[in-house]
């Protein structure tokens, strides 16, 4: 990842919260993506995002956390972890991730 992609990626990547919650994929409310809630409908988007602010713009774990609600960082890697084993065995999974990294990089 050169330092001037990952710049760029970190840039986009202060939106990514209104890109998942606003994607085809996910109906949830904004405020509702940055709170402490742990429910199915909330966590999983936002473990894609945490995924996406990790693989895209590199993102060290803590600050990921902190960027959503102060989690701490073994939270971030166990999402991080959650959506990598994902991506591998459910192709929808993939399907979404592909389709919020292109939209990123638009």
């Amino acid at each position: 990842k050169s330092s001037a992609a990952s710049d760029v990626y970190k840039r986009q990547i202060i939106d990514i919260g209104d890109d998942v919650h606003e994607s085809d994929y996910f109906k949830i409310k904004k405020e509702e993506f940055f709170t402490k809630k742990r429910t199915q409908n909330i966590a999983y988007p936002r473990q894609i995002a945490m995924y996406l602010c990790r693989e895209m713009a590199d993102f060290s774990y803590p600050r990921i956390g902190e960027f959503f609600g102060g989690r701490d960082h073994t939270t971030v890697i166990h999402a991080y972890e959650k959506i990598v084993k994902k991506i591998k065995e459910d192709p929808n999974c993939e399907k979404t991730i592909t389709y919020l990294v292109d939209k990123l990089k638009q």
